[in-house]
């Protein structure tokens, strides 16, 4: 009966100083017992994720972000695809909806040194439902999170696009990842010849929008290249980015 005392005597204690330290103390209190928020992303590639990998929040990746959790394990799974396990605080659950995006940053979008996910933020939560947690969640790239963002124009230029061509700009990364400098300027020329169709405002959407990126990747292989002291390669990668700034510039 003492033992019995005692305990209900520390649950008023800790009620107490939650009670003096906050507006709404149950919520407080009952968030002690709270577990983290956990889901799992699937990926065609974790590019270089790792355990420990930052996982953000954020209006937009260019916008300013708040680290929110965290990876907590990688592995593979059915089609090669990657699984990736996440834990975020608990304070941030009820910011995160079915319709979160969860974009991957690889170090060739970043300044960052390793790889990191952005969960971006809705500004109108209105109407959306909460993500539980343990749900499963396809994630997606910085490519294709620019090319769903960039608004109506771009998805009409999309739209014009057959689907092995949508395919040939989500497999850019991969050519970059196992550095097939063939097969991205293979993939590079059949999207030259594309944006000769553009129209001028399809061509300032492209340059505005997708071309940041693209040249990042460029860059991100003519210093492999250079590394392993292939000039005739990085010229030859050179000249095809700038035949593609000439398309565009409009």
């Amino acid at each position: 009966m003492k033992n019995h005392s005692k305990i209900i005597l520390l649950v008023i204690i800790i009620f107490s100083i939650y009670s003096s330290c906050s507006a709404n103390p149950l919520s407080n209190f009952m968030s002690i017992f709270q577990k983290d928020f956990a889901l799992e992303l699937i990926y065609k590639n974790h590019h270089n994720l790792i355990q420990g990998s930052g996982v953000y929040l954020a209006k937009d990746p260019k916008c300013q972000k708040t680290l929110i959790g965290e990876v907590t394990k990688v592995s593979l799974v059915e089609s090669k695809m990657s699984r990736v396990e996440i834990r975020i605080d608990k304070k941030y659950k009820d910011q995160i909806y079915e319709t979160t995006p969860f974009v991957l940053m690889s170090n060739i979008f970043s300044q960052n040194a390793n790889a990191y996910i952005i969960a971006i933020s809705s500004f109108d939560a209105s109407g959306k439902k909460l993500l539980k947690s343990g749900s499963s969640v396809k994630g997606i790239t910085f490519f294709e999170y620019k090319f769903a963002a960039t608004g109506e124009e771009l998805k009409k230029v999309m739209d014009r696009i057959e689907k092995q061509n949508r395919e040939l700009l989500n497999q850019l990364g991969d050519y970059i990842d196992t550095l097939n400098t063939e097969e991205f300027q293979k993939k590079i020329d059949g999207l030259a010849d594309q944006i000769t169709q553009f129209s001028k405002e399809q061509k300032e959407t492209f340059k505005n929008d997708v071309l940041p990126a693209l040249k990042n990747m460029f860059n991100s292989i003519i210093e492999q290249l250079e590394k392993q002291n292939k000039k005739e390669k990085s010229k030859n990668l050179e000249k095809q980015l700038k035949e593609i700034e000439e398309k565009v510039d409009v």
